[in-house]
């Protein structure tokens, strides 16, 4: 499994105007609900706050993973939000996040789910692939950014 495979450029926001983790929820939520891959974007904020009051996803380093399981999602969703300035995000190390990458699934996507995930620690352990990414100067430049990276 490639994460540059479960992207598009409509799913990648480059600096996105907000103004914390809760806001930037909402925003994947919408994103989500206007590309037709969920009813409800609501839902997603929602399920995403959820998970995140049990343990928040700011890893470190500067990077953010929230995901959560939404019933009927039918496939693992995924969409990207780069903030060079840092956002305000809750991390493990008090450093603001630059990165973050949404994962959606359900049930019937759990596998996919959890490789996704571990994709991601993988990706975050590589020390120059924050940078790179976070550098990125458009949508469609972050993904070929990020297919190098995993193809390399």
């Amino acid at each position: 499994m490639f994460l540059f495979q479960h992207l598009t450029p409509e799913r990648v926001l480059i600096d996105p105007v907000v103004t914390g983790r809760d806001q930037l929820f909402r925003l994947f939520g919408e994103r989500f609900e206007d590309l037709g891959l969920v009813p409800s974007g609501a839902v997603v904020e929602q399920s995403l706050k959820e998970r995140e009051a049990i343990l928040s996803t700011g890893i470190g380093e500067g990077w953010g993973i929230p995901h959560a399981q939404i019933p009927g999602a039918g496939r693992l969703l995924m969409a990207v939000s780069v903030h060079p300035r840092g956002l305000t995000y809750p991390a493990v190390d008090q450093v603001p996040i630059q990165l973050v990458f949404c994962l959606i699934g359900d049930s019937k996507t759990a596998a996919d789910h959890l490789a996704g995930l571990a994709r991601l620690a993988r990706l975050a352990r590589q020390a120059e692939a924050l940078e790179r990414l976070v550098k990125a100067p458009s949508s469609e430049a972050f993904i070929g950014v990020l297919k190098a990276i995993e193809e390399g």
